[in-house]
């Protein structure tokens, strides 16, 4: 009986160990969203906030691969470039200011002021 019992015990650990990442994966986008200070403007290179974050605080043009943005600059004349083409080539998808991304493919990326902002 004692036996049973503890192989029962080592069963149920094995199963919620396997059931943990799955009863979290829900949790881990937003997560990962607050891991961008209020007022900065930041991307990561996977969807839904996934991977490294980088924090943008220039306005140059940056080759990276970006799948998520969040644009937490107040400030309405700014707003966050993302480009298809590396060196910020083409027609950019543009995040506006305060506006989040989970889902933005691209292989560059510029934090844009108006002129003379």
């Amino acid at each position: 009986m004692r036996r049973s019992r503890l192989s029962l015990i080592g069963s149920v650990s094995t199963l919620a160990l396997l059931a943990s990442p799955l009863a979290f994966s829900g949790m881990s986008a937003h997560a990962a969203a607050a891991d961008c200070t209020a007022g900065e403007v930041c991307v990561w290179q996977s969807a839904n906030y996934g991977g490294t974050v980088t924090v943008l605080m220039d306005d140059v043009c940056h080759n990276q691969t970006v799948g998520s943005a969040l644009d937490g600059d107040p400030d309405t004349l700014q707003e966050l470039r993302v480009y298809a083409q590396p060196s910020c080539a083409g027609t950019p998808t543009v995040v506006k200011a305060g506006a989040h991304a989970p889902s933005v493919t691209g292989q560059s990326f510029l934090n844009w002021h108006a002129p003379g902002a």
